[in-house]
C-alpha cells in the first residue's frame, strides 16, 4: 500500500519540482533549504510515527517493538536530510546492514520496505499539511523525499538479496550432504538411520511423517553448485526462515545425477509454485518432473526416489514434459527393466514384419494405425491417408509373415511389442535379417 502512495505523492512533489532550481543543490557545509519544514517535523515526531505503525502493523505484530523500530527509522531520515539532500555513502551502507539483519532475523523485505517508504509519504504529508508560502523549499524537500526513498529501497534489498544468498549457500551445502545420506540409506542399517533421525530435526524433519519426493530435469544437467539451484531455493522459501515451523519448513533442494531434486514435507504448501519456478527455470526448452508416491517416513525417502527417478528416465526416453507422477509410468518401466529381454521379445514378435523383403516398416505402420481406430479399416485409412483397400491389402501380407490370423490375442501381442517398441531407441533395435538362417534362428510360435 505505501508503494502506492508514494508514487502518488510523487506526482505531486515533481509537479512543484520546476520551481526548484539545478543551483539549488547544497553542500554538506550548508544546510538544505528545506531545514526548516523538517525541524517543524521533529516536534510531531510521535503522531507520525504513530500514523506510519497503524498503516504498516500487521494483526499479530508487537506494536510496540514497531514503534521503537520505526521511531528509528524516522530519525535516521529527518537527520541524514539535515545534513544533505541525498543520502550519504555510510547511511546506504546502515541501510544495507539493516537490510541483511532483517534477512537474517526472517522479516519479510516488504515489511521492511514498507517501514521505510512509508516514512517518507506521511512526512511529505505533515511537511505540506500547514499552508506555507515557500514552495521553493517544499519542493526541495519533495525531492528530497523522493530521492532518499529511492535509495534506501534500493539499499535495503540490496543487503536483504545478499544475506538471503549467503544463508542458502552456507545451509545448501550441509542440506545436500543430509540429503545425499538420505538417498543412500539403507533399509537393514539402524545405525545410519539413527544419524539421519538426529540430523533431520536439524531441518524440522521429523522421521515419522509423510514426505515428498520429487525429481526435475532441465535441458542441461546441473551441478551441485549450479545457480539454478539457489534460484529454486530462494523462490519457494525464505531460508531464513527454516525450522520454525515444522509444517512450514521450506524443502530440502540439491542436485543429484544432474537432476534438481526436492524432498518436504507433504503438508508444505509450496508445492503449487514449484511449476512456475520450472518454466522460469528451464525457458522455451521445457522441463520434467516426476514425484514419487508419498514416503511414510524418512526411511521410504530412498525408495520413494528410486521411483521418481526411474520414472524420470523413462520420461525423458518418450520426450514427455511438465509434471508426472512415477505411478503414471509404471508399465513402461516394468517393460525397460531388462532391456536385453525386451529387445528379444521384440524381434521375436515383429522380426517377420520387419523381416518383410520390402515396406516392413510401412506394414507396422498400418497395423500401428489399425490398432489406434479400434481395427476399424475405414478409420484407419484415413489416419494413415490411403484409401481402404491398401490398409486391407497390408493387413492380409502381416497376417501372412505372422502365419496367424491378426485377431484376438494376436492383435494384443503386436500392439504390447509396438508400444514396446517406442520405448527403446530406434538404433537398440534388432536389425531386420533377409537370410534363411536368420529365419530359422528366430523361434517359431505356431
Amino acid at each position: 500500500m505505501s508503494l502506492v502512495l508514494l508514487r502518488a505523492n510523487k506526482t505531486t512533489m515533481q509537479q512543484l519540482r520546476p520551481s526548484y532550481p539545478a543551483r539549488m543543490r547544497q553542500s554538506h557545509r550548508s544546510p538544505p533549504l528545506y531545514a526548516g519544514l523538517i525541524e517543524a517535523l521533529r516536534q510531531e515526531l510521535e503522531p507520525i510515527v504513530a500514523e506510519i505503525v497503524r498503516d504498516v502493523a500487521s494483526p499479530d505484530e508487537d506494536l510496540e517493538a514497531l514503534a521503537v523500530s520505526t521511531r528509528a527509522a524516522v530519525e535516521s531520515t529527518i537527520a541524514a536530510l539535515l545534513r544533505t539532500e541525498e543520502l550519504t555513502p555510510d547511511e546506504l551502507t546502515r541501510l544495507r546492514l539493516a537490510g541483511s539483519r532483517a534477512a537474517r532475523e526472517g522479516e519479510p523485505l516488504q515489511r521492511l520496505l514498507d517501514r521505510y517508504l512509508t516514512s517518507g509519504w506521511v512526512l511529505w504529508a505533515a511537511a505540506s499539511r500547514p499552508p506555507t508560502g515557500d514552495s521553493a523549499a517544499l519542493a526541495a524537500l519533495g525531492t528530497a523525499l523522493l530521492k532518499a526513498g529511492d535509495s534506501a529501497a534500493g539499499a535495503l534489498a540490496e543487503g536483504y538479496g545478499q544475506a538471503e544468498r549467503e544463508i542458502a549457500a552456507r545451509t545448501g551445502a550441509a542440506r545436500r550432504e543430509f540429503l545425499d545420506e538420505l538417498l543412500e540409506l539403507a533399509p537393514d542399517d539402524p545405525a545410519a538411520a539413527a544419524r539421519i533421525t538426529r540430523r533431520a530435526a536439524h531441518f524440522g524433519l521429523t522421521p515419522g511423517d509423510r514426505y515428498r519426493v520429487l525429481v526435475a530435469g532441465i535441458d542441461r544437467e546441473l551441478e551441485d553448485e549450479a545457480p539454478e539451484v539457489l534460484r529454486v531455493t530462494l523462490a519457494l522459501d525464505r531460508p531464513g526462515r527454516s525450522g520454525r515451523d515444522g509444517a512450514a519448513s521450506p524443502p530440502i533442494i540439491a542436485t543429484t545425477r544432474g537432476r534438481l531434486v526436492l524432498l518436504a514435507r507433504s503438508s508444505w504448501p509450496g508445492v503449487g509454485a514449484l511449476d512456475a519456478v520450472l518454466d522460469d527455470l528451464a525457458g522455451p526448452e521445457g522441463w520434467l518432473a516426476v514425484e514419487a508416491p508419498l514416503a511414510a517416513g524418512l526411511a521410504r525417502v530412498a525408495p520413494a526416489f528410486g521411483a521418481a527417478f526411474g520414472a524420470l528416465l523413462v520420461a525423458e526416453r518418450l520426450g514427455l514434459r511438465g509434471h508426472r507422477t512415477a505411478d503414471d509410468l509404471l508399465l513402461e518401466r516394468a517393460l525397460l527393466a531388462d532391456e536385453g529381454l525386451l529387445r528379444a521379445a521384440i524381434d521375436r514378435e515383429l522380426g517377420p514384419i520387419l523381416d518383410a523383403p520390402r515396406n516392413g516398416e510401412e506394414l507396422l505402420r498400418t497395423v500401428g494405425a489399425y490398432v489406434a481406430a479400434r481395427q476399424n479399416l475405414r478409420a484407419a485409412a484415413r489416419a494413415l491417408g490411403v484409401g481402404v483397400r491398401t490398409v486391407s491389402y497390408r493387413l492380409a501380407r502381416v497376417e501372412q509373415l505372422l502365419g496367424r490370423p491378426l485377431a484376438g490375442d494376436e492383435v494384443l501381442r503386436l500392439t504390447t511389442s509396438l508400444f514396446a517398441r517406442r520405448l527403446l531407441d530406434d538404433d537398440a533395435l534388432p536389425t531386420p535379417q533377409h537370410s534363411g538362417e536368420a529365419d530359422r534362428s528366430r523361434p517359431s510360435r505356431q
